[in-house]
């Protein structure tokens, strides 16, 4: 009987061969794939995140390919891999990046070049002036018969394993496209965002069945990778071209040196963190199933990695000036409200205050001045019940929700299943957006998508806030839900745009 495993091992032998054909002459184009279409090229035009891809920009299916392998060459290869497929597969990825790195016109001509020969010629006596210009340290130039026979042929491979992989995320109706992990931004960033939360290490086991008590289950699937609200927050807000910093605790062992790793590649600031000295990196173990229902454990080690009060007033110089604060419950209360009120002490140019109640605080109140100093509260339902009164009965979001904009919050989004409902104290009406659909339940990501969303529409559009902003951070939302297997599921302005534009297309006058 043939499983999973072996079906997923074929495609990737198919894919491969499909781009060692395409990889001859003037290499992978649209035309060739094109004059492919009923033969030879099929099992690339016939992936469903080909389909998916030229259904989102409207696409035939071999501009879609080629889009997908250019993104994915600039995705998810790494180094030499990346340098070698776009060459011998003469994509063009990085000729922009080559030209502004001094590399001779003439090089970049031939690196590019109609036949195989001449890329691979190039590409060998180019070597390290490739790598470098790309940022990578270059190791030793193979030979060209190791070239040809092992190198481009275990590249070609990973290739189509990414391809693939992006293949199996694909099934289903879902609803954006995946561009580059770390991508250039539109434009030049239009703002500058402080975020003050966790910076943590995720376990994330993927299985079928949740293990019941005094049993077991076999994940299909697990990944280990920095996590937590402010860390999310930071990249989600980096991604859309915003200037990002990062305020959190992290520690001085690798795992700490893996998240700032992480921050700098995604172009998060990370001059404001503070790095805790020996102490254990926080945890969070997260158990998903198929279509994103989960569970988590977070093991905060709180007594050695925290943030306090006075941290915060250290770093007041960074904080001041920033034109959005996202804060998370994720640091000690008193550290939370010291943060916001630190965001009040220039009333003549404070940020704009977004604040995710994750974890709710658990037996301890929230001061009343705290309240009046919270723009935008982003809630699920059930952490509103941590607000309602001692006593209260099951729980009903709605009076909670009015009470506390009647205590100070002047704007809360609550989110439920993929879209919103916006209360406002200065609208003094109820806002529903609808939900976007996705066949993957809301992530935990998917929150920190939107909290970033709404900074962003905010400080490009003078803090005005209109059922296109909801509308907005909603389909940012809904493309981190729909891609949450991936690391880099985090959405770029241009992909919400692409979703918004399916729906209706914004009006960004008011």
């Amino acid at each position: 009987m043939t499983n999973s495993s072996d079906k997923q091992t074929a495609a990737v032998l198919l894919i491969a061969s499909v781009l060692e054909k395409l990889r001859t002459h003037d290499g992978l184009t649209v035309a060739r794939l094109k004059a492919g279409q009923v033969s030879a090229t099929q099992p690339l035009l016939q992936l469903a995140a080909t389909r998916r891809f030229a259904s989102v920009h409207d696409l035939d299916l071999p501009s879609a390919a080629f889009d997908l392998v250019v993104n994915c060459v600039g995705d998810d290869l790494k180094g030499t891999q990346q340098i070698v497929a776009d060459a011998i597969l003469a994509l063009g990825v990085h000729a922009t990046t080559y030209t502004e790195a001094g590399l001779n016109e003439r090089v970049i001509r031939s690196l590019y070049a109609p036949s195989v020969g001449p890329r691979r010629e190039t590409l060998l006596n180019n070597w390290h002036a490739l790598h470098r210009a790309l940022g990578h340290e270059p190791g030793e130039a193979p030979s060209d018969r190791y070239l040809r026979g092992t190198t481009e042929s275990a590249v070609l491979r990973e290739l189509a394993n990414q391809l693939i992989r992006r293949d199996i995320y694909s099934v289903g109706s879902k609803t954006v496209v995946m561009l580059d992990a770390v991508p250039a931004p539109d434009t030049a960033p239009t703002g500058r965002v402080i975020v003050v939360g966790g910076a943590v290490m995720d376990a994330t086991f993927r299985t079928k069945v949740l293990p019941g008590p005094e049993t077991s289950s076999e994940a299909f699937s697990f990944d280990l990778s920095p996590g937590g609200k402010g860390f999310t927050q930071a990249v989600a807000a980096a991604r859309l071209g915003l200037e990002t910093s990062l305020i959190a605790a992290v520690t001085d062992d690798r795992f700490g040196d893996e998240i700032l790793q992480a921050l700098e590649d995604e172009r998060v600031d990370i001059s404001l963190v503070k790095r805790v000295q020996k102490a254990r990196t926080p945890f969070t173990g997260v158990f998903e199933r198929d279509l994103g229902d989960s569970i988590a454990v977070n093991w905060r080690n709180e007594k050695d990695v925290f943030l306090s009060p006075e941290d915060m007033d250290d770093r007041y110089d960074g904080l001041a000036g920033c034109d959005a604060l996202l804060t998370t419950f994720e640091v000690p209360r008193e550290t939370m409200q010291r943060t916001l009120e630190l965001a009040h002490r220039d009333p003549s140019h404070r940020p704009v205050v977004i604040v995710t109640p994750g974890q709710p605080y658990a037996d301890e109140r929230i001061s009343r001045d705290t309240f009046a100093r919270i723009d935008y509260l982003v809630a699920h339902p059930w952490e509103l019940g941590h607000f309602a009164p001692q006593g209260y009965g099951p729980i009903d979001p709605d009076p909670v929700a009015r009470n506390l904009l009647a205590v100070g919050v002047d704007t809360l989004c609550m989110l439920v299943n993929g879209g919103c409902t916006v209360y406002s104290s200065t609208a003094h009406d109820v806002m529903s957006v609808p939900m976007i659909p996705s066949i993957y339940k809301e992530s935990s990501a998917a929150r920190d998508a939107f909290c970033a969303a709404l900074a962003a529409w905010l400080i490009d559009y003078d803090r005005k806030f209109s059922q296109d902003t909801a509308v907005w951070a909603a389909a940012a939302m809904s493309c981190a839900a729909a891609d949450f297997p991936l690391s880099n599921s985090m959405p770029t302005r241009q992909r919400i745009d692409a979703l918004v534009a399916r729906i209706s297309p914004p009006d960004r006058s008011r």
